[in-house]
């Protein structure tokens, strides 16, 4: 039987001769080993990233740092020129009270006689008036008519109009 197997598989490959294809025979060499080159180790994407991270951070940090600085010195300003306001106001008070208290009587007294070289009347200079006739009063007339009011209020308002013209 086993010679029938070998017929047929021989018949086979006598029939079906182009479809065979010829495959060439390959040589196998030993290749060399290979030369292990330094690689360059590449730097991850993240690391790429931090480097530049860290720098604005950093600058950040010194922005704040200075706005902070000047803040401080402002507010160190700020309260000097208030403590200054509030002496100069105080001071102002000083000054106006003593201003009204320089004008009591004695001292204008005093700079009347020694800088303008006034001197106080005696008793024998004051001069009373009397007078014999008793002060009058006279009423209008109660004969005013309503015409006679309108003439008088035109005429003030034409002495206002040439007045202010």
């Amino acid at each position: 039987m086993a010679s029938g197997r070998n017929n047929a598989a021989r018949k086979y490959e006598d029939q079906v001769p182009a479809q065979r294809e010829v495959q060439p025979k390959r040589h196998l060499q030993v290749a060399a080993a290979p030369v292990k080159k330094k690689k360059h180790r590449r730097k991850p994407a993240v690391m790429q990233g931090v480097y530049p991270c860290i720098f604005l951070v950093a600058i950040t940090a010194a922005f704040i740092l200075f706005c902070q600085m000047q803040l401080t010195q402002l507010t160190a300003e700020a309260s000097e020129q208030s403590d200054l306001l509030s002496e100069l106001q105080s001071e102002n008070v000083s000054l106006t009270t003593k201003q009204m208290n320089s004008m009591n009587m004695d001292e204008v007294e005093q700079y009347a006689t020694d800088t303008l070289g006034m001197i106080k009347l005696d008793n024998s200079q004051i001069e009373y008036v009397e007078l014999t006739n008793p002060d009058l009063v006279t009423v209008a007339d109660d004969s005013m008519t309503l015409r006679g009011l309108w003439s008088a209020l035109a005429a003030r308002f034409s002495a206002l109009v040439e007045y202010i013209r």
